[in-house]
C-alpha cells in the first residue's frame, strides 16, 4: 500500500494529517516562543529596570534634601509602595506578554499602557 502524491497535494503521514498545516503550525509556535517571546520579555525587562533605576536615583536625591527623620521615614514607606505597586503591575505585563505569546498570529495584540 504505497501512497504516491501527484501535483500540488501534501503527502500525509498517519496520524498527522495535512504535514505543511503541521509545520506551519509547528514554525509558528517555535517563533513565537523561541524568538518572539524572549525579545520581547528582554526588552519589557530591560524598559522596567530603566525605570526602576530612575526612580531610585531620585528617590536618593530627594533622601538628601530630607530636613527630618520623620520627612525621611514617610519619603521611604511612600517609595517601598510605589516600588511594590510597580513590581506588581510589572509581573502583571510579563504575564500578559507570555499569555500572547501562547496565541502564535500576528505576534501584535493591544495591550494597555502600563508604563
Amino acid at each position: 500500500m504505497t501512497s504516491r502524491t501527484t501535483g500540488s497535494e501534501t503527502p500525509r503521514v498517519s496520524g498527522f494529517g495535512d504535514m505543511s498545516a503541521l509545520l506551519t503550525t509547528e514554525s509558528k509556535l517555535w517563533r513565537s516562543f523561541g524568538v518572539d517571546l524572549p525579545l520581547r520579555l528582554t526588552a519589557e525587562i530591560l524598559s522596567f529596570g530603566s525605570r526602576r533605576l530612575q526612580a531610585q536615583a531620585e528617590h536618593v536625591a530627594a533622601l538628601g534634601r530630607c530636613g527630618s527623620p520623620a520627612e525621611t521615614i514617610k519619603l521611604q514607606a511612600d517609595f517601598v509602595m510605589k516600588t511594590l505597586t510597580d513590581y506588581q503591575r510589572e509581573a502583571d505585563t510579563l504575564s500578559r506578554d507570555v499569555a500572547d505569546a501562547a496565541v502564535p498570529g500576528d505576534g501584535k495584540t493591544s495591550r494597555s499602557a502600563s508604563a
